[in-house]
This record gives structure tokens, sequence and C-alpha cells, in this order.
């Protein structure tokens, strides 16, 4: 199983471009195999939405303060060589599709085909209000961002036409460096978004904290979803993102890495900007993880 671990993107661990840098780098000597990023525009004081987790109060503490994912992500592929980067997740349907088209693109360039490109549709309704776009159609907007950036990404000229975009016949020359655009990840936790993994993903992202046969019954509607589009559901990938609690010591977070581990998922991601509040203590926390588990690469 491969091990990422997320950028220092939030709160108290956000501290200076040099810090990120900082990170990155060493996170990479230390063999983690992915950096990731996650993607919040605004954190409402009284979201419309309910919120997932158990501590509002901490996340508007933590959360309030972000780095916009994208860049983020830019400043730490400019200073490593071989770690992959991902995003759990992208809200895809809040950005303009071909901002995002051109942006990922540069991105994959840049960091000379390391991207991965984790999607979701984010739980908060506040963000889809104020840019004016509509929360009950975000999952058909997300399916027409996903078609526009395989026509982006494999087409020259590129043009594209749907209920939500639209672009006129265009030049595009600055191609991925991947043959066919960095591999798309989806989110979710319902029947629709795995069928729209199984049909259109190289992965799933999921939490540890989903309870284990709801997982697995969601994971067969993927592999069933695959075959019926006519793809091979054994090339399906599974990532497993683990939110470290406040307090929660590095034996703890290596148990539940196991079972990650031992429910066959491909990559786990430690997320720790919830609980620490340093970057070298997160540093430390990183090095402590990986040289208890030093095969997960």
């Amino acid at each position: 199983m491969k091990l990422g671990i997320s950028l220092p993107q939030f709160g108290p661990m956000l501290t200076d471009a040099a810090s990120v840098r900082h990170f990155a780098t060493r996170t990479e000597e230390l063999g983690y195999g992915s950096l990731w990023a996650g993607d919040r525009l605004f954190v409402p004081l009284r979201p419309k939405s309910a919120y997932p987790g158990d501590d509002y109060s901490l996340y508007l503490e933590r959360v309030g303060r972000n780095a916009d994912p994208l860049t983020l992500v830019a400043t730490a592929a400019a200073v490593t060589s071989h770690v992959r980067f991902n995003f759990s997740t992208l809200n895809a349907p809040l950005h303009e599709p071909v901002q995002l088209a051109r942006t990922l693109t540069t991105l994959d360039f840049l960091s000379n085909g390391r991207l991965d490109v984790g999607f979701g549709l984010s739980w908060v309704r506040d963000e889809y209000d104020a840019l004016g776009l509509e929360w009950a159609n975000r999952g058909r907007r997300l399916d027409d961002i996903l078609s526009f950036l395989d026509a982006w990404w494999t087409t020259n000229p590129v043009t594209f036409e749907s209920p939500t975009l639209s672009l006129p016949p265009a030049q595009v020359d600055l191609r991925p460096v991947q043959p066919g655009g960095p591999p798309v990840w989806l989110g979710g936790a319902s029947e629709a978004a795995l069928y729209r993994v199984g049909r259109r993903a190289a992965g799933w992202l999921i939490f540890d904290s989903l309870p284990t046969e709801f997982a697995a019954s969601l994971w067969e509607v993927a592999r069933r979803s695959a075959d019926a589009a006519g793809r091979d559901p054994d090339a399906l990938k599974r990532s497993v993102r683990v939110n470290v609690e406040q307090g929660e010591q590095v034996d703890r977070i290596i148990e539940r890495l196991d079972k990650v581990a031992a429910s066959g998922a491909d990559e786990a991601v430690v997320e720790f900007n919830l609980a620490l509040s340093a970057v070298d203590e997160a540093l430390e926390f990183a090095q402590e993880v990986i040289q208890k588990r030093g095969g997960w690469r």
C-alpha cells in the first residue's frame, strides 16, 4: 500500500511559503508517495448544509484560514522531483471549467506528469449560492466538467457543448505530459457517486471512518458500473484518507493504517491539519509514522 500525506494548508499549519516548500521536500525525502491538498472556498459561520464532522467550531477555527489548493500544489511541485500530487477533494463544480482545464494542464506540464486530480462536490451549499450556481445541479455540472476535461486533454482544436458549458472551436496546444491527461479520482459515499466512479474515474476517494460493510457495498456498485461501461473493474483503485484527531498518538494512527492496508486499499493518506499546530510537529509526526511502517511507499 502506498502512503501519502496532506500538505500544510489550513489554520496554524499554514505559516509561510518557506515552510510549505520545506514540508514538501522533507516528506519526499522520507519516502511519502504523494502530497495532498483540499478545497474550501470559504467557511460560513452558519452553514446551510449539515457539517459531516463532529466539531464545527474546531473546523471553523482551523479551516477559516486556508490556502488555494492549486497554488499550494504548484509551490510544492516546484521544489520536488518524484512525489505525486492529488486533491481530496477539489470541488470541481465551483471552478470555472476553462480556467480549471488550463490550470490543471499547466500543473501536469510543470510537474512533469506528477498530477492526479481528485474531484468532489463540496458539502457546503453556501459556496454554490455565493457563486450563483444551482445546488441541485451540482452532479450534472460535475459530469459536464469531466467530459470537458477529457475533450481538453485529448483533442485539438477543442470544442464543447452542453447545457452547462459551451466552448467554440479553440486551439489548445499545451498538452498534458500524461497521455489523456491526469488520472481523475472521485469522492462520494452514495450509490450515484459510485456509479460515476465506475464509469469515469481511475479510483475512489474514501475516509477510513466509513463503516466497513457500507464501504464494501459501495465499492461493488463501482465495480458493477465499470463492468457495465466496458471498463476493467480490477483497474479501479481506492485511496483512503485517515483524518488525525487532536491528541491522537502515532501508534493509534498505525493501527488505523494497518486496517486500511488489510482492506486492500491501494493508498492511505494521512490528514493532520485539524490536529497539529506547527509544521515542525507535523514533520516529526510524518517521520515517526513512515519509520514505523517503512514498507509503505
